[in-house]
C-alpha cells in the first residue's frame, strides 16, 4: 500500500469525527454521533490495516484509540464525560497522543519517527518532547479549535524534519 493512501486512511476516521461535530454543534447531547461514527470508523481503518500487516501511523494512532475511547464512554453512558471532553476539547486527544508516544517510545525508541531501527536517538526523543509541547499549548488554547487542528499539523512537520535529520545523521 503507498504511503499517502496510508495516511489517507488513517485520517479517515478524524474527517467523519471533524465534519460531523461540525454538524452537530456544541451541545454535549449531540456528542453521540461524531463519536459513534468516527469510533466505528477508527475501528474499521485500524482493523483493515492491521489485517493488511500495515505498521499504523503513531500519531494519528493516538487520535483514533482517542476518539475510540470517547466514543465508548459515551455509550457507556459514563457520567460526565460528554462535560469533561467537551471543556477538554482537543487538549483530551493530545493527552492520549502522548500517551500512545510515550508507550511507543519506551517499546521502541524508533518508533515515533516511524524509522526503521537504527542510530535514531536523540531525534527520537526531540519527537516525544515536541509532542509534551503540543500537549500544552492544546491545553492552553483549548477553546480555540483552529489552533489545536494547527498543532496536529505541526507535529506532522516536525516528524518530517526529525526523520530527516535523523537521515542526514546516519550518513
Amino acid at each position: 500500500m503507498h504511503k499517502w493512501i496510508r495516511l489517507a486512511f488513517e485520517l479517515l476516521p478524524l474527517q467523519v469525527f471533524a465534519i460531523t461535530s461540525r454538524l452537530a454543534g456544541d451541545d454535549p447531547e449531540q456528542a453521540l454521533l461524531p463519536y459513534g461514527l468516527g469510533a466505528l470508523c477508527a475501528a474499521l481503518c485500524m482493523a483493515v490495516l492491521m489485517w493488511r500487516r500495515i505498521l499504523l501511523d503513531r500519531l494519528l494512532l493516538g487520535v483514533n484509540v482517542s476518539i475510540m475511547l470517547g466514543g465508548l464512554g459515551l455509550y457507556t453512558r459514563t457520567p460526565g464525560l460528554a462535560h469533561m471532553l467537551a471543556d477538554l476539547r482537543a487538549a483530551g486527544v493530545f493527552v492520549i497522543i502522548l500517551l500512545t508516544a510515550g508507550v511507543t517510545y519506551l517499546a521502541r525508541p524508533s518508533a515515533l519517527l516511524d524509522m526503521p531501527r537504527g542510530n535514531v536517538e536523540p531525534w527520537d526523543r526531540y519527537m516525544l518532547y515536541a509532542t509534551f509541547a503540543a500537549f500544552v499549548l492544546a491545553f492552553i488554547t483549548r477553546s480555540q479549535p483552529l489552533i489545536s487542528g494547527m498543532l496536529l499539523a505541526a507535529l506532522f512537520i516536525v516528524r518530517g524534519s526529525l526523520q530527516q535529520a535523523a537521515h542526514n545523521a546516519r550518513q
